[in-house]
């Protein structure tokens, strides 16, 4: 179920604090997107996604936390998509230091099994930044992702014998 609600008085400080806690309370995801009401006020529009054990529990939180006088319930359906979680070891080398740590890479797959997408676990790849920021190496989190999952589909491309040199 996705729960939504609309709240156009509420300062921006308390939105990670309600979002923390309703996670903590069971939502399955919850979206925080901004707007603007029929009055021109700028809004928030909540969208959390509830099981029906939890609905009852996250709808009184939020009803408290918010204010709000009532809230949307939508039925949805989901469609899962195949995909696989693969452990990789990553390796990080410079002239004073080596780092091996472990990242899950989810690769999404279609019908015939074939990899069409992946995504490097982004808590895998915040504990490489901050152990190599420890080790006074910077490299952003951004950067650090892109070359990650770029091995990563290196990896599925060499399994289907395609090459790419980059010169």
């Amino acid at each position: 179920m996705l729960l939504m609600i609309t709240v156009d008085d509420l300062p921006t400080e308390g939105l990670p604090y309600i979002i923390e806690r309703t996670m903590e309370r069971g939502a399955k995801n919850i979206h925080v997107l901004n707007g603007i009401t029929k009055k021109g006020r700028v809004e928030y529009i909540f969208l959390v996604e509830v099981s029906k054990k939890s609905l009852e529990d996250i709808s009184k939180f939020l009803a408290l936390e918010l204010g709000t006088l009532g809230m949307k319930i939508f039925h949805t359906d989901h469609i899962k998509l195949p995909f696989e979680i693969i452990s990789r070891k990553v390796v990080v080398e410079t002239e004073n230091t080596q780092l091996e740590i472990e990242v899950q890479v989810k690769y999404l797959k279609n019908d015939n099994d074939q990899v069409i997408s992946l995504k490097a676990e982004y808590e895998d790849i915040k504990k490489i930044a901050l152990k190599l920021e420890s080790r006074g190496i910077s490299i952003p989190l951004a950067k650090l992702k892109t070359v990650i999952e770029a091995e990563a589909y290196k990896k599925v491309l060499d399994n289907d014998n395609i090459r790419i040199k980059v010169n």
